[in-house]
């Protein structure tokens, strides 16, 4: 074999090592290129075991320790953790928006809301005053005490429910339940009673209604009094 020969056969492997280093070079600035940045998101959230309904306000994908400016129903400013996250409970429900203030100016983002929650309409089929108490049980009834009744509605349904709770004090009360079915505890209802004016009298006697559409309940309660 000739010297031109033997050069033909060396020129392939010659530009296979030199294109080999440029092939490296582009894998490793490809395993060296940045991971991608999280997506800044605002949310407003159901929060979960609340009667009535509580919501809270998430950030999350911001940058860490950043501080965010939240308007809407109420104004205030988050600082997110070392994990760009940050929550702050209980808030109105409503249309909220984060801002921050980066290099290119403003940033706003619009936060999202919790779904709709699919219900039915509610058909209440009873309500009933459970039972009443004082705290302590036996108390001094030549002092007006307070009596706390509680009460329960049933039907079927999922939604808000009007309820009316009236007492022989003349108080009354109109709290909005959230029904749930098929029973639900109403909210308490608090009367107080008329002081006697000698132990002789009889014990004081208080009481209430509560109604819920059609549907009405009424219980007496008699105080136990200390000796």
């Amino acid at each position: 074999m000739n010297r031109h020969a033997r050069s033909a056969l060396l020129t392939p492997l010659l530009v296979s090592a030199v294109a080999m280093p440029s092939t490296m070079a582009r894998a490793a600035v490809a395993s060296s290129a940045p991971a991608a940045v999280p997506q800044a998101a605002c949310a407003l959230v159901a929060a979960p075991n609340t009667n009535p309904q509580e919501f809270d306000l998430t950030l999350t994908g911001f940058r860490a320790n950043q501080s965010v400016r939240i308007s809407g129903p109420e104004k205030f400013t988050l600082t997110t953790d070392g994990q760009g996250a940050a929550t702050n409970e209980d808030v109105k429900k409503g249309t909220y928006n984060a801002t921050v203030q980066g290099n290119q100016g403003k940033k706003t983002i619009t936060c999202t809301k919790p779904a709709r929650t699919a219900t039915t309409a509610v058909r209440v089929s009873d309500v009933d005053i459970t039972g009443a108490s004082t705290t302590p049980a036996s108390v001094d009834c030549t002092v007006a005490q307070n009596v706390t009744f509680t009460g329960k509605v049933t039907g079927s349904g999922t939604g808000d429910v009007e309820l009316q709770w009236s007492g022989s004090s003349g108080k009354s009360s109109n709290p909005t339940l959230k029904f749930t079915g098929p029973e639900t505890a109403a909210p308490s209802f608090v009367v107080k009673s008329n002081p006697r004016t000698k132990a002789t009298d009889p014990a004081p006697t208080v009481s209430a209604t509560l109604t819920a559409g059609k549907a009405q309940d009424f219980f007496r309660f008699t105080l136990k009094c200390n000796p």
